[in-house]
């Protein structure tokens, strides 16, 4: 990443961010220390002195970090778009249309964003301006941030200048392209096997310092309410980091579509949050009637009826896997079908009808009837992929119907989609088990937790307990050796606990990051963590009491 790209993506000159963004950045964090030495002196002394300079050196950092992050915020968004954009080009080209066009075609497609962008500067170099097609490309590629969209951009216009079949060569680039993206995708999971293990580092060093804050009271006197408030803020912001920096660098592959049709699994899928969230409401009810259960366990309970969304929102999204593994057989099939009778779809899927394609069977026989009605064929199609479900199945229904409506060869088109849709189920597949193994981390860091937190609180509870009835001889204080009066172990307990809720619930959706399936499946993971800390914390005040002799 350079930052003569970055400038230029920006759309501004670097003395005209300098003077419209940099310097207003650095000055606010130069005014910002001043003032807080000169109002506040007071409140900045010992290593809290050095708090408002870190504030400046932030400003600093974030203004010339700025035009870079945005380059490679773009240049990523390129990248997990370039599979669906090579195979829509070269499924275009099989009906033999002029290069000009294809390239037109693509920029219009909005699901590419600033890939659609990028092209669309091509086109308009080419028609506006009137530069040849292979220019048009070097120039592009010499700006845009992604280096696998640079690298064909380079390869196009070198094979347009060499005189090169463009249909032969976008034949050839899909497994050039589909090669780089698996680089990039395998890159991204390997990212995420190490932001596994800085997120367990992280969460071990707040632990410690959770502990801490419990036990230091004891020692020096201070307050562990306010150092528990400081362990809370500190905990949860950094989980909410982490998972931040997690969505930053997982390949963006959703497995749900972004359709607006409501389908019968949505519909399910909406129905069930008020029936958990119901279901939360009387059994919280029926927990404060009771009045006889631990707080841990009784926040358990209450979240438990989540559980149900979770659950209908797993079964769907696991249909969803379940069909995309199938929609290979079934589009090469139908291309070479077509192909077979002369391009004819509907002929192709009458005859399909007969054949089992496991879990697509029942909507590749509602498509036909569809088709059979012959209304609307690119909304029978939108009706097919949007009741599937799949994002990937709705990409690719779409270039397959609009390549064939083009005269493209349906053998070829069929092929070319079912071979580049199968490796991207197989990097599906090891993100999956990626996710599956950080299940098992996370799960176990949780109950860690639980115990470390829970039994440090039970250590100065009793020594509390204890040391209140010890008689001290005259002129002596137990506090000359201990601080018993540290705080309310019932409000530290209820902040652990917070702690705990937190967690739990930035865990479940890093997991569901990290697989990139549907939001409100991660209830599921989110409720058993919960009850891991419950059931930790109620184990651990337990196991306390009676190593110490006390009941």
């Amino acid at each position: 990443m350079s930052y003569e790209k970055a400038f230029k993506n920006l759309g501004m000159e670097p003395l005209v961010y300098a003077k419209k963004f940099a310097l207003p950045i650095v000055l606010f964090g130069i005014v910002f220390a001043v003032l807080m030495y000169t109002l506040l002196p007071n409140l900045f002394v010992g290593p809290a002195k050095y708090i408002p300079v870190l504030v400046t050196f932030a400003c600093v950092f974030f203004a010339f970090s700025y035009p870079l992050s945005v380059l490679a915020a773009k240049a990523t968004r390129i990248d997990n778009n370039m599979h669906y954009y090579i195979t829509q080009m070269g499924s275009i080209a099989t009906a033999e249309t002029p290069r000009l066009d294809i390239i037109r075609i693509v920029s219009e497609n909005d699901d590419y964003r600033e890939l659609a962008t990028e092209t669309r500067k091509i086109y308009d170099l080419v028609t506006v301006w009137h530069m040849s097609l292979a220019d048009a490309c070097r120039f592009i590629s010499k700006r845009t941030p992604s280096i696998i969209f640079e690298d064909f951009l380079d390869r196009f216009a070198h094979a347009l200048q060499s005189g090169e079949d463009v249909k032969s060569f976008l034949f050839a680039e899909q497994n050039v392209v589909m090669n780089e993206y698996e680089s990039m995708y395998n890159g991204a999971l390997y990212a995420v096997e190490i932001v596994k293990e800085m997120f367990v580092s992280l969460v071990m060093s707040l632990i410690f310092l959770a502990s801490f804050a419990v036990i230091m009271p004891v020692i020096t006197g201070m307050n562990a309410e306010l150092l528990m408030s400081i362990v809370v803020v500190v905990f949860l912001v950094t989980d909410l980091v982490m998972v931040m920096f997690t969505r930053s660098k997982v390949p963006q592959d959703p497995a749900w579509n972004r359709s607006d049709t409501l389908t019968k699994d949505k519909l399910r899928l909406y129905r069930s949050i008020p029936i958990s969230v119901g279901g939360c409401i009387i059994v919280g009810m029926a927990v404060l009637m009771y009045g006889k259960i631990e707080t841990p366990i009784a926040v358990a309970m209450f979240l438990t009826p989540l559980v149900y969304t979770g659950h209908v929102a797993r079964n769907i999204e696991k249909g969803i896997r379940r069909k995309d593994e199938n929609f290979p057989a079934f589009i090469r099939s139908l291309g070479s079908s077509a192909g077979a009778r002369g391009g004819l779809i509907d002929d192709a899927l009458k005859a399909l009808r007969s054949h089992d394609f496991g879990p697509l069977t029942t909507d590749v026989n509602n498509l036909y009837k569809l088709l059979a009605t012959r209304i609307d064929k690119f909304a029978s199609w939108d009706h097919f992929s949007a009741n599937i479900g799949s994002n990937l199945i709705q990409r690719f229904s779409v270039m397959f119907v609009e390549a064939t409506n083009l005269g493209g060869q349906p053998d070829v088109i069929g092929d070319i989609i079912a071979t580049n849709f199968h490796r991207i189920v197989n990097l599906r597949k090891k993100r999956t088990q990626s996710a599956n193994s950080l299940v098992g981390v996370l799960y176990g860091l949780t109950g860690g937790i639980g115990f470390t937190m829970y039994i440090s609180l039970g250590v100065v509870g009793l020594m509390q307990d204890m040391f209140a009835t010890v008689e001290m001889p005259a002129g002596m204080s137990i506090g000359m050796v201990l601080y018993t009066n540290v705080g309310n172990i019932t409000t530290l307990e209820n902040m652990v606990l917070g702690i705990m809720i937190g967690h739990s619930l930035m865990s479940a959706i890093l997991i569901r990051i990290v697989d990139g399936g549907h939001m409100l499946s991660s209830t599921i993971d989110f409720v058993i963590m919960v009850w891991i800390s419950g059931a930790s914390a109620i184990v651990t005040m337990a196991a306390v009491s009676s190593l110490l002799g006390m009941t």
